[in-house]
């Protein structure tokens, strides 16, 4: 579990601990320990709800090792390079199929990509479901609904990007896209009614909400976000036109709460970026140093050269939760897809120029395939290690430069609940 490194939030640590556990389980609570928080305590009380906000972001940081390694893997942006690490090994199949392992249904990572976001949806579900009838000040609330209702959303985001349909209601059906993204984008709207409806509090600021996150402009994005997966362009464009362009979200680490990125792509050096990503680089794209390094590390699994990594170099670097290059990209692929070329072009050549390149005219980007060709060229090296290649891949048609389309569901998934889906 990571916390939130917040020294104000210390009071709140040890309850919040408890608070999360209790969330995890769809039992009552036994009291064996007159010092513990009972379940009704939990969920009936300012303090419970609090903790359960704070815990909250703490699980979806824990969650982003999956939701980071394995499309990045999966998608073929990095490689891994552990003989040790099977679990790892069976998402990357490279550089051919047959000479490696198949995913297998009793992957532990495969379980955690699943079980980790649930457990996301399962603690908003908590708050949503008890924060009515406490005595939290009107912006205090709002802030925590809103939160939830984002948390929740990213949590689904993140999962059906990988699993062909998922569960928006507790586990009793499953969905296919279209419905999970409709979902999605209402509970974003939803948060964003919450977060704008009432002035949020100081209190809610300073000592809930994670610090350097931007609750509403990261609401924003992901409408965008979600609204391009959706296929609602004009959406897509409006809610990336709303994102100021100074703004920014991370997910912050710290103390003991410690980014597992630093480890596993410079301790461990089970990671490394794929070496195309140095070599098809166009010349003179400052991202490539930004991004990657120019020492190989060992050789990935399959035979792949890899390069070592340029981010997360210490345990408390934050992870960001979306950049001011996707937002600008949305805008392209937006108007790309609404065949409003020149403009598409306009904010291509913004990235561009971020990134050390020279602009480019319609006469070198003459077809809306070739302007949307270079929107995912350019989210290629912009979103590096973002967890979003993949779904890019498929979003663009370009499925097959992946390893897999989808993921299988967890076994012990299937065996307790028999309305799972077959797997791919």
């Amino acid at each position: 579990m990571k916390f939130l490194p917040d020294t104000r939030r210390v009071a709140l640590r040890a309850i919040a601990v408890t608070v999360v556990t209790i969330s995890l389980t769809a039992c009552k609570l036994d009291v064996t320990n007159p010092n513990a928080a009972t379940e009704e305590s939990v969920l009936t009380s300012v303090a419970g709800i609090r903790a359960l906000a704070i815990g909250m972001q703490g699980r979806l940081s824990n969650a982003m090792d999956e939701n980071l390694y394995i499309p990045g893997v999966v998608s073929g942006e990095l490689g891994t390079t552990s003989i040790t690490q099977s679990t790892q090994r069976e998402y990357q199949n490279f550089p051919v199929a047959s000479s490696n392992s198949p995913i297998t249904d009793t992957n532990v990572d495969l379980l955690d990509i699943w079980s980790k976001n649930y457990g996301v949806e399962k603690t908003a579900d908590d708050i949503l479901n008890n924060i009515e009838g406490l005595s939290f000040a009107p912006g205090t609330k709002a802030g925590i609904t809103g939160l939830a209702k984002l948390y929740k959303a990213w949590s689904y985001g993140f999962l059906i990007e990988a699993f062909q349909k998922i569960s928006i209601d507790a586990g009793a059906t499953f969905v296919d896209r279209p419905a999970a993204l409709t979902e999605i984008l209402r509970l974003l709207a939803s948060a964003k009614a919450d977060v704008t409806g009432t002035p949020l509090t100081a209190d809610f600021s300073s000592s809930i909400l994670s610090p350097n996150f931007d609750l509403l402009n990261t609401i924003r994005v992901f409408q965008a976000r979600y609204s391009l997966a959706a296929g609602n362009y004009s959406d897509a464009l409006a809610f990336a036109n709303e994102v100021p362009g100074n703004a920014s979200a991370v997910i912050t680490f710290g103390g003991a709460d410690i980014n597992p990125f630093n480890n596993y792509f410079h301790g461990q050096k089970f990671y490394g970026a794929i070496s195309t990503y140095r070599t098809g680089a166009e010349p003179g794209d400052t991202r490539v140093d930004k991004f990657t390094k120019s020492n190989t590390i060992p050789t990935a699994l399959g035979g792949a050269t890899v390069f070592e990594t340029n981010i997360f170099a210490t345990d408390a670097d934050a992870i960001p939760a979306w950049s001011q290059d996707e937002v600008t990209l949305i805008r392209a692929e937006a108007l790309a897809r609404l065949n409003r070329l020149p403009e598409a072009i306009d904010q291509i050549n913004i990235v561009r120029n971020r990134a050390g390149l020279a602009s480019k005219n319609a006469a070198q980007l003459p077809t809306q395939s070739a302007v949307l060709d270079e929107i995912f060229t350019q989210r290629t090296y912009s979103l590096f290690a973002s967890g979003l290649h993949w779904a890019d891949e498929r979003r663009f048609g370009k499925i097959s430069m992946a390893k897999v389309a989808w993921l299988p569901y967890p076994f012990s998934l299937r065996a307790t609940n028999h309305g799972t889906p077959a797997n791919p």
